[in-house]
């Protein structure tokens, strides 16, 4: 069988060219760490690696609503908790008002007091989180939930849509709160229905002018408001722990996908490493075999 020199070059040169291509992707890949360059080096891997990326952002982006939404409860249960206590101290007061042994002077400096912790009311229904937000106004976050026309009267100035987001498999929770869910109407014997701050406003009305029968029903008032708040209260704190139990999850769930993102993708920096060192070495010996052959000629034979 006869080999041409032309030949025995094209073979070295090819064989150098090889090793040279996968040292340089070897190379490549430490410099970025990753061991897929391009798509089509390594598609199903690709493929792979982009779903699982897809998949790390949605878990990434449902987290941070989830704590938008816990930072936002917690914001919601401080000031419901605080409001709890205001109602609490008004019915201290509302009780010590309807004993018949206070006169009206004992009467109006109680209606002073509670007047006072009525204002302190109307700025926790104003209540903002973190982003400068309203938490009362329904939707409408950008506007105060509350605030007193020229006579007094105190007016609500957000909506009744409630927005909800998911928190689970087929469960959500509410996000936006309306104030009047939270700062009930009360329902009186006769069926009158009266907003909260109106009735609160008539129970110190009825104090300041020693009205004993309107005292007992705002104290009757009171205890319908207090009973509204607490269950809002309370539904603030279930929501609080449904959000923070998925978002355990989410937090396991990512760390899991990120573990297999990296399988995938990361690069092993000692197997690419004694790889590179490998592939150097065989074009060395690749290189040195070539320039012994290019060295060699008919008249070096027939000398030897």
């Amino acid at each position: 069988m006869k080999i041409s020199t032309a030949f025995l070059f094209d073979r070295a040169t090819e064989r150098m060219s090889t090793i040279q291509n996968k040292l340089a992707t070897t190379q490549a890949q430490l410099s970025v760490s990753k061991q897929v360059l391009s798509p089509s080096d390594a598609p199903d891997q690709a493929a792979a690696i982009q779903r699982l990326k897809g998949e790390v952002e949605r878990q990434s982006s449902h987290s941070a609503l989830l704590k938008s939404a816990l930072n936002r409860y917690q914001a919601e249960e401080t000031a419901l908790s605080s409001a709890n206590d205001i109602l609490i101290r008004l019915k201290e007061l509302g009780i010590q008002a309807s004993n018949d042994t206070l006169g009206l002077d004992d009467r109006k400096t109680i209606s002073v007091e509670m007047k006072a912790l009525r204002d302190q009311l109307l700025s926790l229904g104003n209540s903002r989180d973190d982003n400068g937000n309203y938490l009362f106004s329904g939707t409408r976050v950008k506007t105060a939930a509350f605030s007193e026309s020229g006579n007094g009267q105190v007016v609500y100035n957000g909506d009744q849509t409630q927005t909800r987001i998911p928190a689970g498999v087929e469960r959500t929770v509410q996000y936006t709160r309306a104030g009047t869910d939270v700062f009930q109407r009360v329902v009186r014997a006769d069926g009158q229905a009266v907003g909260f701050f109106d009735a609160l406003d008539q129970m110190i009305a009825a104090v300041d002018n020693s009205q004993t029968g309107a005292i007992q029903q705002g104290n009757s008032d009171l205890a319908q408001m207090h009973n509204a708040l607490s269950l809002s209260l309370a539904q603030t704190g279930s929501d609080q722990k449904v959000v923070q139990s998925q978002l355990d999850v989410l937090d396991e769930t990512a760390l899991r996908l990120k573990s297999t993102l990296s399988d995938i993708e990361d690069l092993d920096y000692a197997e690419a490493v004694t790889r590179m060192n490998k592939e150097m070495m065989a074009l060395e010996a690749a290189m040195g075999s070539f320039s012994k052959i290019s060295g060699l000629s008919l008249f070096d034979y027939i000398r030897s």
